[in-house]
């Protein structure tokens, strides 16, 4: 059903593919991570989705969109620890329940995952833009799209992704606000949030991975 739509088997093929972009940036986010934390989060990064990746292969081949996401937060929150397993957890299962009820997500039901998502996060996450966190990633895809939707779903992943990238490269030029990092103050300014990063990273796959499926690309 690719490119211009995503169906289950697409999301759950893309959820793997993922994990497997995440695995191959382990060492890179937790270089990030040593510069104003625990060092960690590359670690936690693939240990979520690895568990997200065995989840959404063992689920039923007539899981739907919201199910396989559903399991794939679950999943992610049970391997994950530290806040980012709660917070990406909950995310995905704001996704799925974005898309519930639905056959096909193309970039308007795209469109409207991505404000699930930073709804669910500010509600879990008690944090708003500029607090140097995870946020800031994801409010920069919203606002790209908030400023005009493509009309194709590879299109509206980019413009997201691009978003998500300077949202996340914008938190290098702010002091930490919240989490282990708010102790360091302006040492922490120079260094990108790792989680921030990380969010970009699954847009910027997410997009490769639709991409890499049009006819165009075979």
């Amino acid at each position: 059903m690719l490119p211009n739509c995503m169906n289950a088997s697409d999301i759950r093929q893309m959820l793997v593919y993922i994990a497997e972009a995440i695995h191959r940036e382990e060492a890179y986010l937790t270089s990030l991570d040593s510069a104003i934390g625990d060092g960690d989060h590359g670690i936690t990064m693939r240990l979520g989705f690895q568990a997200v990746r065995e989840k959404v292969n063992g689920l039923a081949e007539s899981a739907d969109m919201d199910g396989i996401l559903r399991g794939a937060g679950f999943a992610f929150m049970g391997a994950a620890g530290g806040a980012i397993g709660v917070l990406l957890g909950k995310m995905l299962m704001a996704a799925g329940a974005s898309l519930k009820g639905k056959q096909e997500m193309g970039a308007a039901e795209f469109r409207d995952l991505l404000g699930s998502m930073e709804a669910a996060l500010v509600a879990a996450g008690k944090v708003k833009p500029g607090d140097k966190t995870l946020l800031d990633a994801v409010h920069g895809a919203n606002q790209a799209l908030t400023a005009g939707l493509p009309q194709d779903l590879v299109g509206a992943l980019k413009k997201a992704a691009e978003g998500a990238r300077l949202g996340a490269e914008s938190t290098a030029q702010m002091p930490a606000r919240v989490g282990r990092s708010s102790r360091l103050g302006d040492r922490a300014l120079g260094h990108p949030d790792p989680g921030a990063t990380s969010f970009y990273l699954i847009l910027r796959s997410m997009g490769e991975f639709v991409e890499a499926q049009s006819p165009s690309a075979q």
